[in-house]
């Protein structure tokens, strides 16, 4: 899970909270980080909880098919 957290926060992505919950403001999204199940969902960010209760957009199961996702939908 630690390679996830670093990629994110290269990408200027924050877990304020400390509970797996990655947002940036520039972004209407959500990163969500199960480290038991080694899932990533990007999900809609409705505001006030982050994407806990957003709806799921994406799933991973890996940090290359999430730095794809960002190279081909974020530019980044």
């Amino acid at each position: 899970m630690e390679h996830y957290e670093a990629f994110l926060k290269s990408k200027n992505w924050s877990d304020n909270d400390l509970d797996a919950r990655f947002i940036n403001v520039n972004h209407p999204y959500s990163i969500l980080i199960s480290g038991d199940e080694g899932e990533i969902t990007l999900r809609g960010n409705t505001g006030f909880d982050n994407g806990q209760n957003g709806e799921e957009i994406f799933s991973f199961t890996s940090l290359k098919e999430l730095q794809e996702w960002f190279e081909n939908n974020i530019g980044e």
